[in-house]
């Protein structure tokens, strides 16, 4: 009796003990999620809340589908009205409003109104004066919207006043100039105005991509390699591998030699900026552990099925096609998510060898901790850290049954 006490108790204790690590170690997940639901205005404190007061998904909000001082330039179409003159085949527009519309394929994505205190465009003839009216297009840049939804800069450019009227006669030209917005007028975005406009899905996009491109590649890659190392023989076999790994360790203490190497090559042939080239990198860097990594699996499944098949008259990449990969999924799922991963966090080479339209969201999150004119936002880099982070987590517990038997080398046995 006195054992089973004693027992019991040994396992409660590991058990607390176990909580409370797993405690220290989730903790600052936890600290960030309770930073993205606050308030911004309390953030400015010292005091430690282990339970926020007040909750709110601003935050959240603002990085799904908010205008975060990005610049937009996109086409739209409008009217302005107001007084018009025409003189010496000039049309002069003052206290007037432009009123224009940005559409995405049939919906509408912004709205917006600005101010015209006076505008000037080159007609074909006409004279007079009195109220004016036309539709124009042009394009419209936008830099800040305000919080008020006010427009903090924007400009207007291009504009073509398609068809204008004033005291009845019928006028069209084009704009001399632009239009400024500075902090006056007003822009609104619709929901799918917010969605295309939102730092994050675009940044998104190029993560989805990159971290695509480096998981089809490494795979392409990794598997003939593997199924190689594991199944043929060759000169060298014993100690290829070997070497690979070790060279790719040492090298790495190259790293700032090898990033400017890296740098130069690319500059050179052009490939600066090139999503696709990085992947490559990427998957080139992958490929040695990951390949070790499976052919450690491979060589756990019996030989005795790849025979079968050659005596079928299977050749070796339907041997790989249609034996391996069945029986190795576990693997190469393995290998996949660390290839995700790989791609979907690397910082270094992306921030150095990307520009700014093509870069992922982690440059793009790093690039929140300069602010963008107020200062740090901490409840903002709270939510886009944690939504970043959200997809591996996701894929962690899609395929965590794949990743443990693929670790643990679980493959089939004789």
């Amino acid at each position: 009796m006195g054992r089973k006490r004693s027992e019991m108790l040994k396992s409660f204790v590991l058990t607390l003990l176990a909580i409370f690590i797993m405690f220290i170690i989730l903790f600052p997940v936890y600290y960030i999620f309770t930073v993205s639901i606050s308030p911004k205005s309390t953030l400015a404190t010292t005091e430690l809340e282990l339970i926020p007061k007040q909750v709110t998904l601003d935050s959240y909000r603002e990085v799904l589908f908010g205008f975060s001082g990005d610049r937009l330039m996109e086409d739209f179409e409008g009217r302005i009205t107001g007084k018009g003159t025409i003189q010496n085949g000039k049309l002069y527009v003052t206290d007037g409003t432009l009123i224009g519309t940005v559409k995405y394929g049939p919906f509408t994505g912004l709205k917006f109104e600005i101010p015209v205190s006076r505008a000037t465009f080159t007609v074909n003839g006409g004279s007079g004066s009195g109220d004016f009216s036309g539709n124009v297009k042009g394009t419209i840049i936008l830099t800040r919207i305000n919080d008020d939804g006010t427009i903090g800069f924007g400009i207007v450019r291009n504009v073509t006043l398609t068809e204008g009227t004033i005291n009845g006669v019928k006028v069209s030209g084009q704009m001399d100039g632009y239009i400024r917005a500075r902090d006056t007028g007003k822009a609104e975005f619709t929901a799918l105005g917010k969605f295309v406009n939102s730092n994050f899905f675009k940044y998104l996009k190029n993560s989805l991509i990159l971290a695509t491109l480096t998981v089809v590649l490494a795979l392409i890659f990794v598997v003939p390699a593997a199924y190689a190392f594991s199944r043929l023989q060759f000169f060298g076999r014993e100690h290829i591998l070997y070497f690979y790994l070790m060279f790719t360790q040492v090298s790495g203490g190259l790293g700032i030699a090898g990033l400017i190497a890296l740098y130069g090559m690319l500059v050179k042939l052009g490939l600066y900026g090139k999503l696709p080239v990085l992947a490559f990198i990427y998957a080139a860097g992958s490929v040695p552990f990951n390949t070790w990594l499976l052919k450690g699996y491979i060589d756990s499944i019996s030989p005795d099925f790849d025979e079968a098949a050659l005596v079928d008259g299977a050749n070796y990449f339907q041997i790989i096609r249609h034996v391996l990969l069945p029986m190795a999924l576990p693997g190469i799922a393995t290998v996949a998510v660390f290839a995700f991963i790989g791609g979907w966090t690397e910082f270094i080479l992306a921030s150095l060898l990307l520009g700014q339209e093509s870069q992922p969201l982690a440059v793009w999150i790093y690039s929140l901790l300069g602010g963008i004119g107020r200062g740090i936002d901490w409840s903002y880099f709270a939510a886009a850290a944690l939504l970043f982070a959200l997809p591996v987590f996701v894929m962690f517990i899609l395929a965590q049954n794949y990743i443990r038997s693929g670790l643990t080398v679980g493959g089939l046995k004789e």
